[in-house]
């Protein structure tokens, strides 16, 4: 006679209830610890349904306790793996808060849809692959954003031994189609700041009228090169007015988390996004003109900020522009804050150099090589069309001279 089967740590036994003497129903199973000891959990209820549900709750919570909320195994469904893999990163210290909301609402907004019902061991290597080529005929970004919560989720997965390998490994290589930086140039940049500067300025314009803070993060932008989150963190006490040209501290960016709001982070978006750059008269001057709307002994306020004082919010300063560029006519140019950054990052390394715009940038030079810096349109090569030119047709007097040569 063989005994009972050993229970797998984070799993439980078979539910029993019995009535208690005021007439409830107790519901008790046995439950193997993250420490290996099972021990007997028990919960009460009015009726026999409500208390095995009670139990089960009551299971949840202690695993989730005890670190072994996943309980993951091949028959376990995505939503699972989902629910075990965002509890452990919300305990992640290495990620920003950013990070992890950017984690979240793509999983639920790109992965879940198709893989909510799957169960871990039908999420093949195959199926994986056909999912990111759909994405991938509606856009690369979408593809690859969701080809990187799958795989880190299912790294989770294999970390918990509920699967034998990650199956995000072995699809097919996303193709990125190739687009060029573009830049705006001087003429296109002028149009943009006229649009900034007239925009809802009319005799006959209705509601509030701009404060002009987005005419001014344009030139923050321009003259830093600057992200929109890393501008829209500009405090008085990043500015170093003692000194010629100005400095300028980028020490943190604006995110935006569900549930929390807008808020400062106290660093950038990544470790080299931390620098110090002089910056052009033309933006020390906007600067300037910030630092005077902020009391002495405000050191830590934003420059650029709601009636509030919250910081602004990227978005709705996105929104402003779009307005601003429409109201002109100007929306062909698809200029986005992001446009900015490659403005300036494009004049910096023709300039100079590759690698000095991305030290102002505060990314590598391959990076801003890349996404960054337009490419410089080549300059044709005067001596190939020189020679060719010998092979020009005859004129009819040079081919009558040659004829009554040829004659004998």
């Amino acid at each position: 006679m063989t005994g009972r089967s050993r229970l797998e740590i984070g799993t439980y036994g078979d539910i029993h209830t019995t009535r208690t003497r005021v007439g409830t129903m107790r519901a008790e199973a046995r439950y193997r610890d993250g420490d290996g000891i099972i021990r007997k959990v028990t919960a009460t209820a009015a009726t026999d349904h409500a208390a095995r549900q009670a139990l089960r709750n009551r299971i949840k919570q202690r695993s989730t306790a005890t670190g072994f909320g996943a309980a993951l195994s091949p028959e376990s469904t995505v939503t699972q793996l989902a629910e075990a893999w965002l509890e452990d990163m919300q305990i992640r210290l290495d990620l920003a808060p950013g990070t992890k909301d950017t984690y979240r609402r793509e999983l639920n907004s790109l992965v879940l849809p198709t893989f909510r019902a799957f169960l871990l061991r039908e999420v093949t290597v195959g199926r994986v692959d056909q999912f990111l080529k759909r994405q991938a005929t509606i856009s690369y970004a979408r593809a690859k954003h969701s080809r990187v919560v799958l795989s880190l989720m299912f790294g989770y997965a294999l970390r918990h031994d509920a699967i034998h390998r990650n199956p995000v490994i072995g699809t097919s290589r996303l193709r990125q189609p190739k687009r060029a930086p573009r830049a705006l140039t001087l003429d296109q940049l002028e149009r943009v700041r006229h649009a900034a500067a007239t925009w809802r300025t009319g005799e006959h314009v209705l509601g509030r009228r701009p404060d002009g803070q987005v005419k001014d993060l344009i030139e923050v932008m321009v003259g830093t090169s600057d992200r929109i989150g890393e501008a829209l963190a500009l405090r008085a006490c990043d500015i170093d007015d003692t000194v010629t040209p100005m400095r300028v501290t980028v020490s943190g960016t604006i995110v935006v988390i569900k549930g929390t709001g807008v808020y400062r982070q106290d660093y950038p978006k990544t470790s080299s996004s931390r620098r110090t750059l002089e910056v052009p008269v033309f933006t020390a001057e906007v600067l300037r003109a910030r630092l005077a709307l902020i009391p002495g002994d405000e050191p830590d306020m934003l420059l650029f900020r709601t009636r509030h004082d919250t910081p602004l919010a990227p978005y709705n300063v996105r929104r402003t522009l779009r307005s601003m560029l429409a109201a002109a006519g100007l929306q062909d140019l698809k200029v986005t804050p992001h446009t900015f950054r490659r403005t300036a990052g494009t004049v910096i390394a023709r300039a100079t150099d590759v690698k000095t715009a991305a030290d102002v940038l505060g990314n590598s030079p391959d990076i801003a090589q890349k996404h960054y810096i337009e490419p410089e349109q080549p300059v044709p090569n005067p001596v190939p069309a020189r020679h060719l030119q010998a092979l020009a047709p005859r004129s009819p007097e040079s081919d009558g001279q040659q004829s009554e040569t040829e004659e004998p």
